[in-house]
């Protein structure tokens, strides 16, 4: 018998409702997070890219070097400007909808063996994580977070009932996330992991399915011409000093993200499964086919999949280019829940119901904080003397190319970010902003000059120091005896007058 209290469960309609309503509310709190908070130096890349005059010239611009991954977001952000005009969140909005495509592979892939309460589950837990963020972000880490479900979706679609148009929809999934990031290759794993395991079971090679994958691997081919420039900042890139130890700290930094409720919740929902599994195993719905447990489990174990990546290959790995265990976790804990569901419906849908309301919750309240988040380079303009006519050069390639963005008038032609790769990576270690915005600078006019160049041209000029950036330009100017005088100060940023003079004395930015 149904009662009241589990009857909106089996509503078509409401559950419906429910689908549309939490993704509605997903995206219009990801627009308003796009329109409020200020683009970040990574986006800009994207940004100049993307706002070339045409596909072509995107694609060739990427081709230059202009940016280092794959072409697809560009595509899409370039195709959104065009139409929706030139707007911070016409440029962010297709992350917000590839994020919801995301949520919706893992309700698809979920609902397909279980009850409807334990796919909502796996549904509502990425946006209890920290991959939200990412849909209101101008890269493609919400595209790679979508991409690994739909590659799972469409493996199952394809083996469930075989038609040429499902294998054509699985050889474009597998192809979707490499081609929106590299790491998106990872996609094959927990799909050949699944299969190779159906095979096992079945003493038999499905011949379709591993065609399919062959193909995609084909047509991976296509991204060689734009993997160069990746490939060339191998040696010297900020995220090479990865460790094995890193890794559980990929898990926390993203299921901790909301918050002591959402550990709390998940713990619950561990005990009910234990509860029902041990109470309720006649009434269960049919096993889930374990081929498929095996495809999520290796989802959701992607950091160490990745840590092999880096170590063999790309000699780079942080903690955003394994966004694909949130999927991985959600759709687990769909399967987790389905154990339960048959005896304690109330339970779960309750479960849903707090997973929903702490993600939205603090989705939305982190969203408001933006509104009163000014850009740094405003901050910059105040804090510069009145009337100044000596050059400015920064220390942070970041601040700069937010600054030339924001208070172009301001920054035309007075400041500089002189550093070179040479001498950054002698100071500093790495070399991969110094080598990407000379690039960048093909396509959008940037005064990045070789360091030597600008202190034979400048002797005096003001530098714009940031302590959240590695120090670059300040270690080479004490290492050359340039001195340093604080001129003003306000959070982390810090405005000095450099000036000859301080040969062989070990000195530190001294107030005025």
């Amino acid at each position: 018998m149904i009662t009241r209290d589990t009857a909106g469960l089996d509503s078509t309609f409401w559950r419906g409702a429910f689908l549309a309503g939490v993704a509605l509310a997903v995206l219009v709190i990801a627009l308003l997070a796009a329109r409020w908070r200020p683009l970040w130096y990574d986006e800009l890349f994207t940004l100049y890219v993307a706002s070339e005059t045409s596909v072509g010239a995107t694609v060739q611009a990427l081709l230059a070097g202009a940016d280092t991954n794959p072409p697809l977001d560009y595509v899409l952000r370039h195709l959104s400007l065009a139409f929706f005009g030139e707007s911070p969140a016409a440029f962010r909005w297709p992350s917000a909808v590839t994020f919801i495509a995301g949520l919706l592979a893992i309700f698809a892939y979920v609902r397909r063996r279980t009850g409807f309460a334990p796919a909502a589950a796996a549904f509502v837990l990425p946006i209890s994580s920290a991959a939200v963020f990412f849909a209101h972000e101008g890269r493609a880490y919400a595209l790679l977070f979508a991409s690994a479900p739909i590659a799972l979706w469409a493996w199952q679609r394809a083996i469930d009932r075989r038609k040429p148009l499902r294998l054509l929809t699985l050889l474009f999934a597998l192809c979707l996330g490499p081609f929106s990031h590299y790491f998106g290759v990872l996609n094959f794993v927990p799909v050949a992991a699944g299969e190779g395991w159906r095979s096992w079971q079945r003493r038999r090679v499905d011949w379709g399915i591993v065609a399919t994958g062959a193909g995609a691997c084909v047509l991976l081919l296509g991204l060689q011409p734009f993997a160069r420039g990746a490939v060339s900042m191998k040696q010297a890139f900020w995220a090479s000093e990865f460790r094995v130890a890193d890794l559980p700290g990929y898990y926390t930094g993203y299921l901790e993200w909301a918050g002591w409720a959402f550990v709390i919740v998940l713990v619950a929902v561990t005990l009910l499964a234990v509860s029902g599994g041990r109470f309720s195993r006649a009434t269960r719905l049919a096993p889930i086919p374990s081929h498929e447990i095996v495809a999520a489990v290796i989802l959701a174990l992607t950091p160490f999949s990745a840590f092999l990546l880096a170590q063999l290959f790309t000699g780079a790995l942080t903690s955003k280019y394994t966004i694909t265990l949130v999927p991985g976790v959600a759709i687990l804990l769909g399967y987790l829940l389905a154990t339960a569901e048959s005896s304690s419906r109330v339970l779960v849908g309750l479960a849903v119901g707090v997973l929903t309301a702490i993600g939205l919750g603090r989705f939305a309240s982190t969203t408001l904080e933006y509104r009163t988040i000014e850009p740094a380079p405003l901050k910059l303009a105040r804090m510069l003397p009145q009337g100044f006519s000596l050059p400015v050069a920064f220390d942070s390639p970041h601040l700069f190319l937010e600054t030339v963005h924001y208070q172009p008038q301001f920054a035309a032609g007075r400041f500089y970010y002189p550093m070179d790769a040479e001498t950054a990576l002698a100071v500093r270690g790495f070399n991969n902003d110094e080598l990407a915005l000379r690039r960048l600078d093909q396509i959008v006019p940037l005064n990045v000059t070789d360091y030597r160049e600008f202190l034979r041209q400048n002797p005096e000029f003001f530098l714009v120091y940031s302590s959240d950036f590695w120090p670059g330009l300040l270690k080479a100017l004490q290492r050359d005896g340039i001195c340093v005088r604080t001129v003003a100060q306000s959070g982390t940023t810090t405005i000095l007058f450099a000036f000859p003079g301080c040969v062989g004395v070990e000195q530190q930015p001294q107030s005025k």
